[in-house]
């Protein structure tokens, strides 16, 4: 989905969504809700107050499960 599409199903322009991506705007609870009902996922899935770890960590094992270092790649882990 790109972020026209998005920003047209959300009711918003296309910059409101790039700054909700890069962290520089937070949305009101309405926005939230869309945005999740657009995903069909809860809010807490989709917004937290701390940093989510990429996906890639928890998807493939090179970039998180079965690491046998306990560190993520972004902290200097061996890869693996």
């Amino acid at each position: 989905m790109t972020r026209a599409q998005l920003a047209a199903l959300i009711e918003v322009n296309t910059q409101t969504v790039g700054a909700l991506e890069r962290g520089d705007h937070y949305p009101s609870l309405d926005l939230a809700m869309r945005i999740c009902a657009v995903f069909g996922l809860p809010v807490e899935a989709v917004f937290s107050r701390t940093k989510f770890a990429p996906i890639a960590e928890s998807l493939h094992p090179r970039y998180g499960a079965g690491r046998t270092d306990g560190l993520t790649r972004a902290e200097g882990g061996d890869g693996r």
